[in-house]
């Protein structure tokens, strides 16, 4: 829907999902440039979207979520705190 000209709020009213999950989900699939880092755009003049990058980026936040770990005693007071 996205190459075909629709707004996120069109997308989500269609899904019936949060615009917010829409807008998010593009933030996390927007295709950049390798070598600038620039936006590379559509044939709408819009951030392209790809869902291969949307999906590893989704996988690795995934994977870096969670609990940390407490910090050591020892290093706290180490530090004088």
């Amino acid at each position: 829907m996205w190459r075909h000209n629709a707004s996120p709020v069109k997308i989500a009213a269609e899904l019936e999902i949060c615009q917010c999950t829409i807008y998010t989900e593009l933030k996390r699939g927007y295709e950049t440039d390798g070598a600038t880092g620039d936006a590379v755009l559509d044939e709408n003049f819009r951030p392209a979207y790809s869902t291969e990058r949307g999906q590893t980026v989704y996988q690795r936040n995934l994977r870096h979520r969670g609990r940390r770990p407490k910090r050591d005693v020892e290093q706290e007071g180490a530090n004088g705190t």
